[in-house]
This record gives structure tokens, C-alpha cells and sequence, in this order.
């Protein structure tokens, strides 16, 4: 989309505030080397599947293009576009690609080479002693001289920093584990993270054991900070262009919920609904989604990342929509809930008033500096007790809040970082900047001006002396080295500006989940069966919208689609009494005689199962309105061939 207005992507930035993170000795003598996505064919087969590109890879260049290299020359400040070579045979089947004049005028770099000659820019001209990367960057493109493709590996493989494993000191005192990739350990909590949001699935941990009192490091002898927790560090604050880009795939996405709340009707199925959702993202110009839509009706709504996307939607029902388009793979993250007919039923008005309860408290509470475990737990309180109040918990407030009953409700996190991942690493992630020695008391706080962009809209660190530091938690602790100043890393999950999150309540009821609660002593003594019974139908109910930190530390809600109640009903009963009108219009202009019409009728009545099943709208009504249509161009058909003769 920058593309088409003429800007190019700040991939100079993002290079120089990734590595801003890494110390003086990785920085010297250094390059970051990156490999972007490869072309990607289905299983055994020749068809290519849909290109994304590797999240880092595109944050470091804003390349969108398969098959591509990415050189920063550390001490010179120096970017190189490594582009595949030049193929003629593959130009004939998918066209002509970029010359190095084009990737030099598209592109935020200094010089374009081919990737032949990527071996010898290495060794003859920048000549690294170390490379910093991911990905397994030396297994590279297939090139005609073998033995220079293992040349090129093999000079890659041995230059390669690898992440430092503890010192002696810090093994003798825990169980910690040594610091490569390939053996950190993955927590997993579901696909939302833990209750505390925390994208637990989605960070690469290191592990230790719980119930050590020592730190993992100590505090004094900061962790190399490797190139992947860089970039993790680096992508939390979006820059403007960044803002400027999600603003836009949140616009898309919000339009796209707007037209799937119109054009809902009883008898439609759940993929007819995801189908006009991506219609409407790619008629804007967002081809690629962000995830895959979740539309879930009735009781497939209490499924949290139900895809299936296949169920007849009842009058009745209400229908969750959680999609999201891209905008140049910066992606969007909104969902809705709504009532199919236009009419929230009385349970289902209920429990979607404590849903947006739950979540415009939260968003209202929402600034700089805010801890977000308690605006976690806040959503938590206020879904208690509304639960309490429409007889569905029955108890304590305070015995309920801290048995953790809420879960069996409300099982996922509040929400998550959003970026060029839906859901993107670093919630969690506290910077501070203690003050170097010399300079220990000579400013109070710090700028670092470009991660905004503007002089007038830095991130401000403050500075803390690193005795008056907090001891680490015992859940994630890092200390880094960045540059000359130690720089830490703590799970404070405190919102600063430039973050971009979701705020993502929910209420569901699950059958198999409440089965269960209702099996065991301890939660089914705070639920009231028979009240319980009476929501059932309600499925689940979820709203969730895209909220920004800004730069003075107010957030900005740049999510548009309707969530109101009243709104909602309002939009969706519109769409239908458009389609109403419409429904009478044609008709009209039909021109059937009675007879016509009732023998156009006894047609529909015998066929509409077999056109229901094949049609690309399901809706009763609309069925015998198509066959009139067809009916009425195959007479004028007739009409125009007598006129022939």
C-alpha cells in the first residue's frame, strides 16, 4: 500500500533501533544477515500456496517478495538488497521481476546484488568477523557451482553468533539451561496466552526452576542480548509509519464488519459470511487476512478459534465474527457479535452489555504506565460480578474473584501486542535504562528519539539507578547489555507509548467446559444450574477492538466498526430492510401475471431444497425471487429470437 502513494517502508530506521539493543562488542566488525521467505509449493505438488513474508524479515526491509537477502553493514551503516538472479525461463510464467535500478527506487537500501555474487561481497568486500542472523540464513538459494554454494554455507555457518550460555557462577546457584535456540522451552497457555495475557506460546523462554529464590542472572553481569530479542524489543513501539499502515487494515477490517452485519440473514451459512468479509477486505486492496476468519453461530461462538466456518445460521442465533485483514502484512485484530435477526434476545442483550462493560472499563482505565495484569484482573472483577448479578454465580465477591470460577467463562487472556504478527511478541517487556557511572545523576530521564520518529514525540526511558532497581520476578527476568548501559528487561507489562494492543473480553458458554465444572464440588458450588441453563443458547460473546498508546499516554480506540448495542441492532436491521425493498422492487419490475407467479412458486416450493444446498445464498426468501429472475430473462430471450424472423 506504501507502494502506491510513493513512500517507501523505514527499513533504515527499524535496522538502526534493532540494533541500538545489541552491545558494543556485537556491534564491532559485525553484519546482520537475513533470509526472507522462500516460494512455497503444496504437499508434493507444483502449486504454489499464498506468499507471506517471515515477520523480522519484512520489519528490516519491507521487502514483500519471495526468495530475497537482506545485508546490514553494522560499522558502516550500510543496507544491501540481496535479489534472486535474473531468470528468463521463469519471467515467461510469472513475468518480468525488479531490475536493481527499480529495488533501488522501491526499496530503503544503498546498493542491490544479485544473490550469485552474494559470496564474494562477503568475503573480498565487508569481510565480517561475525554475522548475526536467523533462520539458518547459510542455507541459501540453489546456485549452478556447487562447490560455491557449500563455499558460501560454510563461510555463513562459521561466523554465526550464537546466544551465550551462562556463566559458571550463575549455573552453580540455578537450575538454568544453556542458551541456544534449539533447546529454550516453550509455555504454552492456548492460543490467547495466559490469563494475564501473557503470549507465553509465542516467546522462547529461558528455563529455570520456579521455586529457585536465585534470579536467573545476576543483575550485575548482563545477558547478551541476541539478534531475535532485539527485534522483539524493537517492534514493540511502532513507529508512524507503522501506526499509519495498522490505522489502515484496521479501517479495512472495521468497513468489512460493517458490510457482514448488512448483509446477514437467517438460512445464510457461517462461510457466506467470511466469504463477503474477505470481499470486502480485497476490494479495498487488503488481499491477505490476518488469521483465519472465525465466525461462529450459536453455540459455535463458545469456541474460541473455531475455523470450520461450515453451520447454517438460525434465526435466533447470534453470530461471532472475529477477522482481520493485512495492510502491507501489518495486520488488524476485531471482533463482533451480533444478532443474525436484528433483536438481541433478553439473555443475549445481558450477557453482551457485561462484555462491553467488561471491556470499555478496561480501555477507559487505559494510559501510559498502567499495569496491564491489573486491567487483566479488572475484566476479571467486573465479569464476576456481573455474573453474580444475573444469578448465574451465586457467592462471596471476593470467594468467587479468588477461586478463579471466571475461567470456566472467560478463559482466555485480555488481549495481546499487535504488529506484523496478530499476535506479536513483547507484552511483558519493561525497558529501563540505568544511568552510566559517570553520568549516574546528571539528567533524570533519557530520550531516544526515532521510535516515534519525530523529535516531538520520543519514547521516554527513565532513568533508575540499578541498586534502587526491583528484584526480578521469579516468572521472566532478562538483563541486557545495550551498548555501554545496562538495560533491563522485567515483566511489569506496563504500557508505554507507541504500543499497539487488543482489548478482547469474552463471555462463552461452553457445553464440555461447564459439564465439567458442574461435575466437580468445588466450582459447581458457585454456579447456579438452572439460571446457568437459560444462557446456554447465548453461545458466546466477544468484543474485541485495536487500542494505540500515544505518545502523550493517552490511547486512542482506532477500531470503527459498530459495537453499541443499540448500534448493532440498528445496522443490522437496515441491511435487511434493504434487502426487503429490494426483494419488492424486483418483483415489480418482474411484470409476472398471477398466474405466472403461483406457477413460479409451485417451482420454488418443489426445488428449493436442491437450490439451497447449491446456491450462493441460502435465504428461503430469496430462492423463488431467483427463479423469477431467470424465468424473466429467458422469455426475453424468446422475445428476441422471434423478432429475428
Amino acid at each position: 500500500m506504501l507502494s502506491r502513494i510513493g513512500l517507501k517502508y523505514p527499513a533504515r530506521l527499524h535496522c538502526e533501533k534493532v540494533i541500538s539493543f545489541l552491545s558494543d562488542a556485537d556491534r564491532h566488525d559485525a553484519i546482520i544477515l537475513a533470509r526472507g521467505t522462500q516460494v512455497q509449493n503444496r504437499d508434493n505438488t507444483d502449486t504454489e500456496l499464498d506468499f507471506r513474508q517471515e515477520s523480522n524479515f519484512l520489519y528490516l526491509t519491507g521487502v514483500q517478495e519471495a526468495d530475497y537477502y537482506f545485508l546490514y553493514d553494522i560499522p558502516n551503516t550500510k543496507a544491501y538488497l540481496i535479489a534472486p538472479e535474473e531468470n528468463p525461463i521463469l519471467a515467461v510464467w510469472k513475468g518480468p521481476g525488479y531490475t536493481d535500478e527499480q529495488l533501488l527506487a522501491r526499496y530503503d537500501v544503498d546498493v542491490v546484488v544479485r544473490y550469485p555474487c552474494l559470496l564474494e561481497l562477503l568475503r573480498d568486500e565487508i569481510r565480517p568477523s561475525k554475522i548475526h542472523g536467523w533462520n539458518r540464513p547459510e542455507q541459501g538459494l540453489p546456485l549452478r557451482n556447487k562447490a560455491l554454494e557449500h563455499e558460501l554455507e560454510h563461510y555463513i555457518s562459521h561466523r554465526l553468533v550464537q546466544p551465550a550460555a551462562p556463566t559458571s557462577a550463575t549455573a552453580a546457584v540455578t537450575t538454568y539451561k544453556p542458551s541456544t535456540i534449539d533447546d529454550r522451552i516453550h509455555h504454552h497457555h492456548g492460543p490467547y496466552g495466559d490469563h494475564n495475557g501473557h503470549r507465553c506460546g509465542h516467546h522462547k523462554h529461558r528455563h529455570y526452576d520456579r521455586d529457585d529464590p536465585h534470579p536467573p542472572h545476576d543483575p550485575k553481569t548482563p545477558a547478551r542480548v541476541t539478534i531475535l530479542e532485539a527485534l522483539v524489543l524493537a517492534r514493540i513501539n511502532k513507529t508512524p509509519i507503522e501506526i499509519a499502515l495498522s490505522r489502515e487494515s484496521t479501517r479495512i477490517t472495521s468497513d468489512a464488519h460493517r458490510l457482514v452485519m448488512k448483509s446477514a440473514r437467517p438460512g445464510m451459512f457461517e462461510y457466506q459470511l467470511e466469504a463477503l468479509f474477505r470481499y470486502e477486505c480485497a476490494r479495498q486492496g487488503a488481499k491477505s487476512q490476518a488469521y483465519l476468519p472465525i465466525v461462529g453461530t450459536a453455540v459455535n461462538a463458545a469456541y474460541l478459534h473455531y475455523t470450520r466456518n461450515d453451520t447454517q445460521i438460525k434465526d435466533g442465533d447470534l453470530v461471532l465474527i472475529d477477522a482481520a485483514c493485512e495492510a502491507d502484512c501489518y495486520g488488524s485484530d476485531v471482533t463482533r457479535t451480533f444478532p443474525v435477526n436484528g433483536r438481541f434476545s433478553k439473555e443475549q442483550a445481558e450477557i453482551y452489555s457485561l462484555v462491553l462493560e467488561m471491556q470499555t472499563s478496561v480501555i477507559n482505565k487505559m494510559e501510559q504506565g498502567v499495569d496491564w495484569r491489573e486491567m487483566a484482573a479488572l475484566s476479571q472483577r467486573i465479569g464476576v460480578r456481573g455474573l453474580k448479578r444475573l444469578g448465574i454465580l451465586k457467592g462471596d465477591d471476593t470467594d468467587l474473584i479468588e477461586s478463579g470460577i471466571i475461567r470456566i467463562f472467560y478463559p482466555h487472556g485480555l488481549g495481546h501486542l499487535l504488529g506484523l504478527n496478530v499476535h506479536d511478541d513483547g507484552l511483558g517487556l519493561s525497558i529501563q535504562l540505568p544511568p552510566p557511572a559517570s553520568a549516574a545523576t546528571s539528567k533524570s530521564e533519557v530520550q531516544v528519539q526515532g521510535f516515534l520518529g519525530t523529535k516531538e514525540s520520543p519514547i521516554t526511558f527513565h532513568r533508575t539507578n540499578i541498586d534502587e532497581l526491583a528484584p526480578p520476578s521469579t516468572r521472566r527476568s532478562r538483563a541486557f547489555k545495550a551498548g555501554s548501559t545496562s538495560l533491563y528487561a522485567t515483566p511489569s507489562t506496563k504500557l508505554e507509548p507507541g504500543m499497539l494492543l487488543t482489548v478482547e473480553p469474552g463471555i462463552y458458554f461452553n457445553p464440555a467446559q461447564l459439564e465439567r465444572a458442574l461435575a466437580m464440588p468445588y466450582a459447581a458450588q458457585y454456579l447456579d444450574e438452572p439460571t446457568l441453563k437459560k444462557y446456554m443458547s447465548v453461545g458466546g460473546v466477544r468484543i474485541e477492538d485495536v487500542v494505540l498508546v500515544l505518545p502523550n499516554g493517552q490511547v486512542e480506540n482506532i477500531t470503527t466498526a459498530p459495537k453499541i448495542l443499540s448500534q448493532v441492532e440498528r445496522i443490522v436491521q437496515e441491511g435487511q430492510e434493504e434487502y426487503q425493498r429490494s426483494q419488492r422492487s424486483g418483483e415489480q419490475e418482474s411484470g409476472y401475471s398471477v398466474s405466472e407467479k403461483k406457477t413460479t412458486e409451485k417451482v420454488a416450493e418443489k426445488t428449493s431444497p436442491v437450490v439451497a444446498d447449491c446456491s450462493s445464498s441460502s435465504s428461503a426468501e430469496e430462492i423463488p425471487h431467483r427463479i423469477k429472475k431467470r424465468v424473466s430473462v429467458f422469455k426475453k430471450i424468446l422475445r428476441a429470437i422471434r423478432n429475428m424472423f
